[in-house]
């Protein structure tokens, strides 16, 4: 039986979105072991929320897409300045596009199985 084909980052479309996180911030923002520290960055985190900043504390998902079909990556508790600075180089962005792209090509891999079970199985029926 052939393999589905596998895809490389150059042949699909990568987007990003942030939505904001339903993570709690405080206790989970920062564990320094300084209280007041941490405190002080939770107030910080919260204060960019209350004035509308989603990259204060994000939930972000990088989806690779080609021709319908999805993969995706996500991840909680991002706080960036803004979607440049989540998307530098060596960060979590890279490694999401490589997370999402492997995603796509599972969902695409297990499509093309059950197709070849449905072919196998008409051919027989014929």
């Amino acid at each position: 039986m052939k393999k589905a084909p596998k895809l490389k980052a150059k042949d699909v479309e990568f987007t990003m979105y942030a939505t904001q996180d339903s993570m709690p911030v405080r206790g989970n923002a920062m564990s320094s072991g300084d209280a007041k520290a941490d405190k002080r960055c939770e107030d910080e985190i919260l204060a960019r929320l209350d004035a509308g900043d989603v990259w204060a504390w994000a939930a972000v998902t990088v989806q690779a897409k080609w021709k319908g079909f999805i993969g995706d990556d996500s991840l909680g508790g991002c706080c960036y300045r803004d979607a440049s600075d989540f998307m530098q180089s060596n960060g979590y962005y890279d490694d999401m596009r490589v997370e999402a792209l492997a995603d796509l090509n599972k969902v695409i891999e297990e499509t093309w199985d059950d197709l070849q079970t449905l072919k196998r199985g008409s051919a027989r029926s014929t």
